[in-house]
């Protein structure tokens, strides 16, 4: 008899069990959320719980919400919505038998800040998930959650993506897109050589370029930070507090100037603190200075930013460039039309840039090659035999070649410049072309011609006494040679 007892009662047991297992797997759920960015993370927190009237026909049956539990003090809960007070209360009541009243959810606005509301309460109060995925690549996210419910899902990206009900699966959308970055540059020590499109800017060694970037932040984002970096051509100006401005509701920042990246290149993060209440824009206009270690066309000096985002998450990297010459300078002699003609070495010259008259301060690499340096002590180059000599590091804009010295038996440049009222005696205007490279560098031919024999007067001048002296001196010779021989005789 015993034995029988035990046998029902396993058997009831093992009922109540399966029962239970089937209870709950019935009560799972998927949430998808269509859209989605690849990357993000997206949390499930069920607010209500959902309890079907007919479980065989979830659609259409309807049925009753309960609080959640871990949500018991949101009815008491007031949320501010951009300096706006809206408590719970009008959304839901909590009536007999625990069940709502949801009349105050009727429309998709009411929806979007009771979602807000929620995730804004998880937050101040540490509330777990009830489920979370990572979107693919692909842009597919689907949540497992395991009762029925009214569910609000946070994105990184932003607050409240959607609100649902899961009968037992549901699908809302990502309405929040992705932030963007852009960067411009806004000006330079000479205006005239930055680009139309603001994409970048020809520059001499020495001068400062401003950029702009200007980062789109999404309402209710999270964890954003602006990385800029910039190639070593480039020297970062410290940024300020005072370099960072906001269109709409402002953020508390943070700003490391000493960032560096994996590739070594140094530049600048700014950390930015909480969520924005509103889309806002933040703009950050900042400085470099183009430095002695710039590459020469064709390469490029490159100035790279980024936007960080929700999960770790980067917008794509937008850069700006910023470009350096070089001009050969070839002395040659006035008149030589040979096809590959005489290089003259020992003249000098000093290197005017127009735009300011100043006198381009130079290093001198090699006897060929000087490079731009506001820094250096060499201001005059100095040609040499057969090869010509090269300066790197001018702007794409006018040049004046003034000559100081020179080759031996050869004059001074005869023409003169005048540039913004100054005048240059033996000099040379030249125009740099954003089109020379190392690989084939402008060649600005410069000529001199040889000094003139003096003319004569047309007249004998001395001569006259020198044939009459030497006609004397060999008749007094003949004379003495004929008395002498008259002595003797």
């Amino acid at each position: 008899m015993n034995r029988i007892k035990k046998l029902i009662v396993g058997f009831l047991v093992s009922a109540m069990v399966l029962g239970m297992a089937i209870t709950a797997y019935a009560a799972s759920g998927t949430i998808t959320i269509g859209n989605a960015n690849a990357g993000q993370t997206y949390d499930a927190y069920r607010v209500f719980d959902f309890v079907p009237a007919d479980e065989g026909n979830l659609q259409d049956s309807g049925g009753i919400y309960k609080l959640a539990s871990k949500f018991s003090g949101l009815p008491s809960y007031t949320y501010d919505n951009d300096g706006s007070s809206v408590p719970m209360s009008s959304f839901f009541t909590v009536g007999d038998n625990d069940i709502l009243d949801t009349s105050g959810l009727t429309s998709e606005d009411d929806v979007k800040v009771f979602g807000k509301a929620v995730l804004a309460y998880v937050k101040a109060n540490g509330i777990a998930n009830d489920g979370s995925t990572t979107a693919t690549e692909d842009g597919v996210a689907t949540i497992s959650v395991s009762e029925y419910g009214y569910y609000v899902v946070d994105s990184s990206l932003g607050s409240a993506v959607a609100v649902d009900t899961t009968r037992p699966d549901a699908a809302i959308t990502e309405k929040n897109s992705a932030p963007e970055i852009s960067k411009l540059v806004k000006s330079a020590t000479n205006e005239s050589t930055v680009y139309g499109d603001k994409t970048g800017n020809d520059a001499q060694i020495g001068d400062t370029v401003e950029f702009t970037i200007e980062a789109k932040l999404k309402v209710g984002g999270e964890n954003y930070a602006i990385v800029d970096t910039l190639t070593p051509g480039l020297t970062l100006v410290d940024l300020q507090d005072s370099n960072v401005s906001f269109s709409d509701s402002s953020l508390g920042f943070s700003i490391d100037n000493a960032y560096v990246d994996e590739n070594g290149n140094k530049g600048f993060k700014i950390t930015f603190e909480g969520e924005p209440k509103s889309d806002t824009t933040a703009t950050v206009t900042y400085q470099a200075v183009v430095n002695k270690d710039a590459v020469i066309a064709s390469e490029e000096n490159i100035n790279e930013a980024f936007l960080i985002y929700g999960n770790g998450t980067e917008t794509t990297h937008v850069t700006t460039k910023t470009m350096t010459y070089p001009l050969q300078i070839k002395k040659i002699a006035r008149g030589d039309a040979s096809e590959n003609p005489k290089v003259l070495p020992g003249a000098e010259f000093q290197v005017i840039r127009e735009f300011d008259n100043s006198v381009v301060k130079l290093t001198k690499v090699s006897d060929t090659e000087y490079k731009v340096d506001p820094e250096g002590t060499v201001e005059a180059i100095v040609t040499v035999t057969e090869t010509p000599v090269t300066v790197e590091g001018l702007n794409a804009e006018n040049y004046v070649l003034v000559e100081t010295k020179a080759p031996q038996g050869y004059n001074l440049l005869e023409s003169s410049v005048t540039v913004n009222g100054t005048e240059y005696k033996h000099a040379q205007q030249v125009t740099v072309s954003n089109t020379s490279n190392t690989a084939k560098a402008q060649v600005a031919i410069v000529e001199d011609g040889t000094g003139l024999t003096l003319p004569s007067t047309g007249g004998i001048g001395t001569t006259i006494f020198y044939i009459i002296g030497g006609i004397l001196v060999v008749a007094g010779i003949a004379y003495f040679i004929v008395r002498r021989k008259a002595d003797a005789e």
